[in-house]
């Protein structure tokens, strides 16, 4: 359920605003309302389904430059006028499931992408915690870098511009994914370089004996899977407003392991390493937004206008390839690496 409070501006809006509700024959209150300059704040609950359509209609009116529109996510709903199917909400169009309106879907994850600088803090630690979870070979450390990781708002960001026609949105989550990116594998270089010629490992330390190899054409699928599985969940999940932070640390599970192997391996310039874990990182950063975009479109999250709809089709589908190929591209380099096979440790992500 939602709580939407709509903020008019002038006793014009202010009638068909209402005219909609009671054609949908919805509860509402109406409060602050003064005289003098015709402003109002109308409030009524919804169904988060069917607040999609509400917008649309108060769109098709072109009255957006008379109101605000507040969406909230209540902690409890008790009333039984949303139980039986003789019910007013019932009639109200809804996405066909149970998700969020594309304008909460916009601002979800909007909010899931924090100031550049504390995103790239944040991966930086999380590099360096899963570069040191690599050398002392701890899993357990491993999985503490994936639950700082920030890295689920830059990529579902992607997949929400690029379903929703957000040409702003989607080009700002690309540029956190690439610093973001870039920041974690430099930050994992350097650690773990100061480790190699400093006083914290000895002279005679096996890098090959800690990363412990194991067939790279076997584990290939499994990855895969992984990475779709969590775009897939993160989509659903943002959708639905259910929970995230959950789904953010498997999608950091997909990531934040290869590239705490690739800065070992660039420290140690084990070569076959390096290529095959940077490859891992490019697979499962593409086949998570590949799933995201897919779940989305799947699940009814496009422009409604024709001539809109017509662009992010278009858009999408040559987004969807181009993911695809790079996914293939990655999987071939990781299938051909020579003389290197992937980490133990990078099943993990």
């Amino acid at each position: 359920m939602r709580a939407v409070e709509v903020l008019v501006m002038d006793p014009d809006t202010f009638q068909e605003v209402v005219g909609v509700l009671r054609k949908f024959d919805l509860d509402y209150v109406v409060t602050d309302r003064t005289d003098g300059d015709g402003t109002a704040v109308i409030r009524f609950p919804l169904p988060a389904q069917t607040v999609e359509h509400v917008q649309d209609r108060f769109e098709a009116m072109g009255i957006d430059d008379s109101l605000y529109t507040i969406i909230v996510d209540p902690e409890v709903i008790i009333s039984d006028r949303f139980d039986g199917a003789t019910e007013p909400y019932h009639e109200v169009k809804g996405l066909g499931y149970q998700g969020i309106s594309r304008t909460e879907l916009q601002g979800k994850t909007a909010d899931l992408l924090p100031d550049l600088s504390i995103y790239v803090l944040l991966t930086v630690i999380s590099s360096l915690v899963a570069t040191a979870g690599v050398l002392l070979n701890s899993v357990g450390v491993l999985i503490g870098s994936m639950v700082i990781a920030p890295l689920i708002g830059p990529i579902v960001a992607t997949a929400v511009g690029t379903v929703v026609n957000d040409d702003r949105l989607f080009a700002k989550s690309l540029k956190y994914q690439a610093v973001g990116t870039g920041a974690g594998l430099a930050s994992a270089t350097v650690f773990a370089t100061m480790v190699r010629f400093s006083s914290l490992v000895s002279p005679g330390f096996e890098i090959s004996a800690l990363l412990r190899l194991s067939s790279h054409t076997a584990p290939n699928l499994l990855l895969l899977v992984v990475a779709l599985g969590a775009g897939f969940a993160g989509a659903l999940s943002l959708s639905t407003g259910g929970t995230i932070d959950l789904v953010g640390v498997m999608i950091a599970a997909a990531i934040m392991p290869p590239i705490g192997i690739a800065g070992v391996a660039v420290a140690w310039w084990a070569t076959g390493i390096i290529v095959g874990s940077l490859a891992v990182v490019s697979m499962n950063l593409f086949a998570v937004t590949l799933a995201a975009v897919i779940s989305l479109w799947y699940l009814g999250y496009h422009p409604e206008s024709l001539e809109e709809l017509r662009r992010a089709r278009r858009v999408m589908l040559t987004r969807v390839l181009l993911l695809a190929s790079a996914i293939a591209v990655s999987a071939t380099i990781l299938a051909h690496v020579s003389g290197a096979e992937l980490p133990v440790l990078a099943v993990v992500g």
